[in-house]
């Protein structure tokens, strides 16, 4: 009797902590000599509100609603950003030949919603759950160099702007960190 409770405990844990992976292959590995970020915005909450993405300098591109973009990149110390409503910034140290996912969702303030950054817990299951919902029903964003550059160029006072904002909470130390080590691994 106790070895089929056993069995049983033991099987439902490996069921559950197998579904609890992500699983697809638009996941993908960088290119040599490169790390690689997937910005996913996961949740439906303030879909009508644009999200800016930034490479410190180095405009990634905007979307609204659900949706995610790759974005492969030299490794090493990266200050990442994104602009809303409000700013909120990521501090990463990225490993070459790592894949590491952040959620970019956007939260409801008393009277303004905003954006944040959330670090990917790869041991909730809920949190992984939304992003393989994601991941299978949609494309990565892909943004040419030109169209970002006409983006750019008409934001450029606001871009200005928002630059001052992010070296000041930077500097007052506001910003999350992505450590190293919490990368994704490819099954």
């Amino acid at each position: 009797m106790k070895k089929t409770i056993y069995f049983i405990v033991f099987t439902l844990f490996i069921s559950t902590s197998v579904s609890a992976q992500i699983s697809n292959d638009k996941i993908t590995a960088p290119t040599k000599g490169n790390a690689v970020i997937y910005f996913l915005r996961t949740t439906s909450l303030g879909a009508l509100m644009n999200i800016r993405y930034f490479d410190k300098n180095k405009y990634l591109g905007r979307f609204k609603g659900r949706n995610y973009i790759r974005y492969e990149c030299k490794p090493g110390e990266k200050i990442f950003w994104i602009k809303a409503e409000n700013i909120d910034i990521l501090k990463a140290n990225l490993k070459e030949g790592q894949i590491y996912l952040v959620e970019t969702n956007t939260v409801m303030g008393a009277f303004t919603a905003g954006a944040k950054f959330k670090l990917v817990n790869y041991s909730k299951k809920k949190q992984l759950k939304r992003i393989q919902k994601l991941l299978d029903k949609k494309e990565a964003l892909q943004f040419s160099n030109e169209a970002l550059n006409i983006e750019l160029d008409k934001m450029e006072n606001s871009y200005k702007r928002s630059m001052k904002k992010v070296l000041k909470k930077i500097k007052k130390g506001k910003v999350l960190t992505l450590e190293p080590d919490n990368f994704y691994i490819l099954k």
